[in-house]
């Protein structure tokens, strides 16, 4: 009867260690290839630099004012106003849905008039005529 005997894969300490240097060696190559790769490829192509993000879809605005000779005279007032396109056309044509809201008070020797808050809701229709956009 004839017997067989496996080998063991590793003979010492020695051959682990060559082949542990084996495989570093081999991914330090494929990282090396790797990047030279990269920079060929980036070489080919020109850069694009234009970084500039698309215009927001949505525009707010707020205003206060005021004005007056002392605390018995006096104007002041408030505005907000916002809008939001809807849709927008590659020639720049869009419909805009808006809505603002003001409000004021004065006050005349010691007297106080306010009216109500007016508000204004909307949708219009904007299109660019002309060549400067």
């Amino acid at each position: 009867m004839v017997e067989e005997h496996s080998r063991p894969a590793f003979h010492g300490h020695h051959d682990r260690t060559s082949l542990l240097a084996m495989a570093r060696a081999v991914i330090i190559a494929l990282l090396f290839a790797l990047t030279v790769l990269v920079v060929t490829n980036a070489q080919r192509r020109r850069f694009n630099f234009k970084f500039q993000p698309p215009a927001p879809r949505h525009r707010f605005n707020v205003e206060a004012s005021g004005g007056g000779r002392n605390h018995r005279n006096f104007n002041v007032g408030g505005s907000v106003h916002g809008e939001y396109d809807l849709y927008r056309s590659r020639g720049g044509s869009r419909v805009v849905a808006s809505g603002g809201v003001a409000h004021g008070a004065t006050r005349i020797d010691g007297k106080t008039y306010k009216g109500r808050p007016q508000g204004s809701v909307g949708i219009g229709v904007e299109i660019p005529i002309g060549k400067g956009r």
